[in-house]
């Protein structure tokens, strides 16, 4: 992949539908610039996204289809698990890596706080603070599974050429 694409890539910013509220918390502490949206009918997130230069995840189908001739990007999800929807996302150029740099609450940019001991985060917007402990520990061992999974069935598809 060259260095123009991954740098998009890296800055696209997506608009994520009601149903899948989970995964853009997910993404935004991928360090991913995921927005809520402003309405409810594809007509609004269809506006949001081309106000705003957002690329749509949704697993409405209806919606995705309606997205190109709406003028915006949209990206289809097809499974309803988290784990499996970041595989997805990652299949679409999303790393797989704790990077927190967006506020799961309100897509804020955070600011990180000077204390000994531990990395922490605070949101600039709603003040919500972020920390590694336990819960962190976990999120990487799934992120560690799911990449772990994406080599493996890339091996396979490999050996079957």
């Amino acid at each position: 992949m060259d260095e123009e694409r991954k740098n998009a890539e890296k800055d696209r910013r997506f608009l994520a539908d009601l149903m899948l509220m989970r995964l853009g918390r997910w993404l935004r502490l991928l360090g991913q610039d995921v927005a809520r949206p402003e309405g409810l009918s594809d007509a609004d997130l269809l506006d949001q996204a081309r106000r705003e230069c957002r690329t749509i995840i949704t697993r409405d189908k209806r919606l995705f289809l309606a997205a190109p001739g709406a003028g915006a990007s949209c990206l289809l999800i097809r499974s309803s698990k988290i784990s499996k929807q970041l595989q997805e996302m990652a299949e679409a150029g999303v790393p797989l890596h704790l990077d927190p740099r967006r506020c799961t609450v309100c897509n804020g940019p955070l600011e990180k706080m000077e204390m000994p001991g531990t990395k922490r985060w605070q949101c600039c917007a709603c003040k919500k603070l972020y920390w590694e402990g336990g819960h962190w520990h976990k999120m990487e061992s799934m992120l560690q599974a799911i990449r772990s999974q994406r080599e493996e069935d890339a091996l396979r598809s490999d050996i079957k050429r």
